[in-house]
């Protein structure tokens, strides 16, 4: 699958030489020469790199980079600024509104261009342990999200999220349809933060079928519900017709036993922690919510609870 690449720049001719060059690269492209349509471009098409324009009339490239990262279904995304300037209070302001690195225009080869921006991408992806599949922080982005959380001394919930009957699923279907399971799962997600109105909460992918939110306590179970009804609705439409008929398929359970599985759908494990009460770790807020799917799972899955399940 080619990268996608979002290029935001208001000089016409600019766009138009990244453009030709990045595509006969094998890069899939998109361009737009208006900030704040291009704020709009980056949520709608999720690219996996923006190349960003730093002088623009109706918004700076500064400000439009910390629109990318303050907002939750973008701060993912890698910004490289686009700038005339060389000049290093230029590239402090612009690592310090969260740019992923820096390309000054005058210096640019554009023969280059393409291993450059695949390097980037690799150094990026290697460093913040993303996961290449939905573009999501990964383990070690999660640690600190939740020390962080731990450190700042308030309430904050972690729903662990697993999908439901996925390995039968992968071994009928096969991997590529699992990964189009796995990001729907992903976009769900973020869909689920959306609805309840929430701008910084963090999305994380664990790996393979395991994913992470953390966040508000006091929404965390409407993003929960939400994300568990929106998967169930969706699940039968990754089915042929006639496993759709049934209602599921027939697979192999961990254990070997051949066995009828339902739709996918997924578990939301929540558990609500408030450090300024209790010292707590990251290892015992895991084992709490692996007790609570646990729970949940043994019930029949597709559903989502926190302390309530273990008694």
């Amino acid at each position: 699958m080619a990268e996608k690449i979002l290029i935001i720049d208001d000089e016409v001719n600019n766009l138009d030489v990244l453009q030709a060059r990045l595509r006969a690269n094998n890069f899939d492209v998109l361009t737009c020469d208006d900030p704040i349509a291009g704020l709009k471009i980056a949520k709608a098409e999720n690219p996996d790199l923006i190349l960003l324009d730093v002088n623009m009339p109706q918004m700076s490239g500064f400000d439009v980079c910390k629109k990318i990262k303050g907002d939750f279904s973008t701060s993912h995304i890698p910004v490289v600024l686009l700038t005339c300037m060389d000049d290093v209070s230029y590239k402090v302001e612009g690592f310090e509104g969260g740019a992923d690195d820096y390309m000054v225009k005058d210096q640019i080869d554009y023969r280059e261009i393409a291993v450059r921006i695949r390097s980037i991408l690799r150094r990026l992806r290697s460093s913040r342990s993303a996961s290449p599949l939905t573009g999501l922080p990964g383990n070690d982005d999660i640690m600190q999200k939740i020390n962080a959380a731990i450190d700042a001394k308030k309430p904050f919930s972690v729903a662990y999220i697993d999908i439901d009957n996925f390995k039968p699923f992968n071994d009928r279907y096969g991997f590529a349809q699992g990964d189009k399971v796995i990001l729907l799962v992903a976009e769900t997600l973020r869909n689920a933060v959306s609805a309840a109105g929430m701008k910084n909460e963090f999305i994380g992918h664990i790996g393979g079928d395991d994913f992470i939110i953390v966040g508000d306590p006091y929404k965390m179970r409407s993003i929960a519900q939400f994300a568990v009804n929106a998967v169930k609705n969706n699940a039968p439409k990754f089915y042929s017709d006639e496993d759709k008929k049934r209602g599921g398929i027939e697979g192999l359970d961990r254990q070997g036993i051949k066995r009828f599985f339902p739709f996918f759908g997924i578990t939301v494990a929540v558990v609500d922690i408030d450090p300024s009460r209790a010292n707590v770790t990251p290892d015992q807020i895991a084992d709490i919510a692996s007790k609570i799917k646990g729970k949940l799972k043994s019930a029949g899955g597709n559903a989502f609870g926190g302390y309530e399940t273990l008694f």
